[in-house]
């Protein structure tokens, strides 16, 4: 499969117009609700919110995260079983 010449403009621009889609579907399906007895609301749609961050955050920048780019400020520590995601403290 052939990369796009500049991959990090090319996932940028495919985040943006996922992310545009995701709330055009997501208004759309509360416009269109057939149960008015239990209409849909914008917070019935939480999870997919956050596994669609999820999914353009991690999984489309995976070769970002393996070199050290904006994911990873210091190497995890050798050995480690696992990837901290510890979040800064507010300040």
């Amino acid at each position: 499969m052939d990369t796009h010449p500049n991959e990090p403009l090319a996932r940028e621009q495919y985040a943006e117009e996922l992310v545009r889609r995701y709330r055009e579907l997501r208004r759309w399906a509360v416009e269109n609700w057939p149960n008015t007895r239990q209409p849909l609301e914008q917070s019935d749609f939480i999870a997919s919110d956050r596994e669609l961050l999820l999914l353009l955050g991690a999984r489309l920048h995976t070769d970002e995260r393996k070199t050290g780019s904006p994911f990873t400020e210091t190497p995890p520590p050798a050995n480690a079983q696992y990837q901290d995601v510890t979040p800064m403290p507010w300040p």
